[in-house]
Order: structure tokens, then C-alpha cells, then sequence
């Protein structure tokens, strides 16, 4: 799942954010895969990632129901979703490997934290991908702080400017770290940009209680 390898942040703030994909196979096995799919999404739905989404109807964070993404499942459906818990993402594939449906599981996180929970649930991962960073005009880049905001989408959804923007909301007192978390997090409808670890990235920006009574006044 090479779009989401790329995240960038310090190995504490990564240690809190694993991105799980369920698929079938176009041409292989995707015939007839709704409902194992759905199944499947009951499941991770049960555990409680802090997002999940679908091309086809966007995510939770934009008032999106699970209802709603099962319903909406293409020819060669998916789960995306993402977890800030490392006990939760080991429990949803503890669970989808006890419904063995055949699907492909592609979990993205530290990995030696997806080695060690392989390992203790009897996976041997077929492959591993590794991120060998980021190469050319570095210098057109924006920031590190922005960085670890827009890299949550590896899609390229979220626009620095928007996080830009957040972020000095945040400073101001105009939003608060959740909320910032929400809007900027709304464009990128697959569902493995992670809230919970956006509100603590924002935080470190939001001023003390008093400074942003006194901002909004």
C-alpha cells in the first residue's frame, strides 16, 4: 500500500498511527467479494478506528455512516480505515484472519511493531514495503510540521495551505485541535488520515486556556 508508506513524523508520533486495507483481487477473487468485504467491515467497525472511508462516499470525519460505505462497496471493493492504537489494529486483523475470507490484508505502521504482532498471531507477511524517503527539490517542500499533516493522505488531498491555515487558527484560539483535526482531514475520502494523531500534532500550536478565551473575545 505504497500511498500510505510515506507519512512523516517523529517514531513516538508514528508509534500511534496504523493504516489497515482490506481488498479483493480485481480479476482474481473480487467476484461475489461485497458481502465478505462487508463482513469485514462490521468487524474492523467493531474494534473502533479513528477513521474509515470509501472513494464513494467519503469518510466518518465528513458525517459519513457505516451504513453508508457498505451500502456504496464498488465491483472491487475495500476497507481503508485507520487505527491510533496498536492494540486495536492487532485485535481487527486478529479478527479478520479468524473470518478467513481470503482477502488481502496490507497493514501499514512501524515495522517492528508489524513484525512483532505477525508474529504473535501466526502471520508470515508476504512482503514488505519500505519508504527510502524523499528524493529531488527537497527545498520545494513545505515544512517538517507541515509535512506530518499532508502525508497522512497519500493521496495528496489535503493542501498545505489548508493545514497552514489550521495551524494559525489553532495558535489564535479560533479552533481547537480537534476541530482543526476534522476540517483538515475532509478532503482525503479513502479513511487513513488519522484524526487522534492530528489533534495531538495541533496541540503543541493551541494556547493556554486563558490566551484562547481571550483570542476569540
Amino acid at each position: 500500500m505504497t500511498h500510505s508508506l510515506h507519512r512523516r513524523g517523529t517514531p513516538e508520533s508514528l508509534k500511534e498511527d496504523y493504516v489497515l486495507l482490506v481488498t479483493a483481487a480485481a480479476d482474481v477473487n473480487h467476484h461475489g467479494s461485497k458481502d465478505k468485504l462487508r463482513q469485514i467491515l462490521e468487524v474492523v467497525y467493531d474494534v473502533g478506528p479513528c477513521n474509515i472511508g470509501s472513494y464513494d462516499t467519503g469518510t466518518v470525519l465528513a458525517g459519513v455512516n457505516i451504513e453508508e460505505i457498505k451500502a456504496a462497496l464498488n465491483e472491487v471493493p475495500r476497507v481503508r480505515c485507520c487505527f491510533s492504537s496498536k492494540e486495536k489494529i492487532k485485535e481487527a486483523i486478529r479478527r479478520i484472519k479468524e473470518l478467513d475470507l481470503g482477502m488481502s490484508v496490507t497493514v501499514q505502521g512501524p515495522t517492528e511493531d508489524i513484525m512483532a504482532m505477525s508474529q504473535e498471531l501466526g502471520i508470515k507477511p508476504h512482503s514488505v514495503n519500505l519508504s527510502l524517503d524523499i528524493w529531488g527539490k527537497k527545498e520545494a517542500l513545505p515544512p517538517e510540521e507541515v509535512l506530518e499533516f499532508v502525508t497522512m493522505c497519500g493521496h495528496g488531498l489535503i493542501s498545505r495551505y489548508l493545514v497552514e491555515k489550521a495551524i494559525n487558527e489553532v495558535k489564535t484560539g479560533k479552533k481547537t485541535p480537534r476541530e482543526a483535526a476534522v476540517m483538515i482531514g475532509q478532503p482525503c475520502v479513502c479513511g487513513i488520515y488519522n484524526p487522534d494523531r492530528a489533534v495531538k500534532l495541533f496541540e503543541k500550536y493551541a494556547p493556554a486556556a486563558g490566551e484562547a478565551a481571550a483570542a476569540k473575545e
